[in-house]
């Protein structure tokens, strides 16, 4: 008996046969993807903290070499915990989030309000010259020489300066006295024989000082 001759259909259908779907595999597949890209996250998001830890208290160098060390020994890792890509392109995304993640956490760690790693700021020192509030010092514009001749510096002067920290202001001096906080500004009464120090410390025990020297008071 002759054997039938196949259709051009017949033929086709069965050069472009999919191959059978298994449910299974895919679905233990995508558990493994699921529980690395959680995996990846957390442990990255540690490591950031670890790094902005060391970074503070230890040395930059430290922090970065935790970071890619990390990286290094991510894959067989997961691995480990059963949770590893099958695509390569998966790796390189996972690969991707953790650097992200880790520098994330890492920026997050060096800041408030998990530290305090800035100096406070002197904004601004003024001198009450019996009128008005004469600006001697600003941030930006430093010390103001014509507005500091100006003033008449014998005896006493009512000082004010205006601080700041990322976190808070706790003590400001000037020439030694310490200023009480009024509106906005820490205000002094001081003696002036020659120059006004000012001295702010912020909560972490950071130290910024201005000194600037007036006239002599006649």
């Amino acid at each position: 008996m002759a054997k039938r001759r196949k259709s051009p259909e017949e033929e086709e259908e069965e050069l472009f046969k999919e191959p059978e779907f298994n449910e299974k595999e895919y679905l233990i597949s995508e558990i493994k993807k699921a529980k690395g890209i959680i995996v990846v996250f957390l442990l990255a998001f540690v490591i950031g903290l670890i790094s902005g830890y060391l970074q503070v208290y230890v040395s930059v160098a430290l922090a970065a070499i935790l970071g890619f060390a990390v990286l290094f020994v991510l894959k067989p890792l997961l691995q480990r915990l059963n949770a590893e890509f099958d695509k390569r392109s998966t790796w390189v995304y996972a690969i991707i989030m953790f650097l992200l993640i880790w520098f994330l956490a890492w920026s997050v760690a060096i800041n408030p309000p998990f530290n305090d790693v800035s100096p406070p700021q002197i904004r601004s020192i003024e001198v009450n010259n019996g009128t008005a509030w004469v600006v001697i010092y600003s941030y930006y514009g430093g010390v103001n020489n014509k507005a500091i001749h100006t003033i008449n510096w014998k005896g006493s002067h009512e000082i004010r300066v205006k601080a700041s920290d990322n976190v808070a202001v706790s003590a400001v001096e000037v020439n030694g006295k310490t200023a009480d906080y009024k509106g906005g500004y820490y205000q002094v009464s001081v003696e002036t024989p020659g120059k006004l120090v000012v001295k702010v410390w912020d909560e972490k025990g950071h130290q910024t000082s201005t000194e600037i020297t007036v006239p002599m008071g006649t």
